[in-house]
């Protein structure tokens, strides 16, 4: 590289080549100086370019990168991933108790929704028998004596015992413990309404699907 250097005598432009320490001017000879703010000029232009040069890689890669990861999206996950099998007849039992069934119990049900009910034993908390309700219906049917929890399982689609109504089931139970009992006179029966109703007097709480 050269630089242009102006003489001091006679105002002479001289070029001067890169490393040569003393020069003399073309015109008159007189010795030259070099402006050693020139030179440190230069050599910031130099580093500024660099690191401009450095800045743009570093932009670009950067981009590459973050379109790159954008274009990756994680799976969704399937809901309902079971087999849709055909739903029970509304008022179907299983039971797993073998003591008899003579107390009354009538269920009332919202057309919203269908619902598998489970008595459960109060003090061992083991399960006494299931009734599958259809929405909308409502069913007549006998339980075991005994003091007992009532606990539900609500969906649309069913997916059988196992899987209930898929990661769409609602689980509640009811707050208070139901008591079928003989009094000697007669045999004690409950009526449930699983939905809101005025003045209704069921309280009933959500429940973790474990404890189902």
């Amino acid at each position: 590289m050269s630089e242009i250097i102006v003489c001091p005598n006679c105002a002479q432009k001289n070029k001067v080549e890169d490393g040569i320490k003393e020069a003399k001017c073309g015109k008159c000879w007189s010795f030259l100086k070099k402006d050693k703010n020139t030179e440190v000029e230069s050599s910031s232009y130099s580093w500024i370019f660099w690191l401009i040069a450095i800045g743009v890689v570093i932009f670009f890669l950067n981009q590459n990168s973050s379109s790159s990861s954008s274009s990756y999206s994680e799976p969704k996950k399937i809901k309902n991933n079971y087999p849709i099998v055909a739903m029970p007849y509304s008022g179907k039992e299983q039971k797993f108790v073998n003591d008899p069934s003579v107390a009354p119990l009538t269920i009332q049900t919202s057309s919203r929704a269908n619902y598998l009910v489970k008595i459960v034993d109060y003090y061992s908390k083991s399960d006494v028998m299931t009734i599958f309700i259809k929405g909308g219906d409502t069913i007549r049917t006998k339980v075991p004596l005994g003091t007992f929890e009532i606990r539900y399982a609500s969906g649309e689609q069913w997916y059988g015992y196992n899987y209930l109504f898929g990661d769409d089931t609602s689980y509640s139970k009811a707050d208070q413990s139901f008591d079928f009992r003989n009094t000697g006179y007669q045999i004690t029966g409950y009526t449930l309404t699983l939905y809101r109703v005025s003045n209704g007097n069921l309280r009933t709480s959500y429940m973790n699907p474990s404890e189902f």
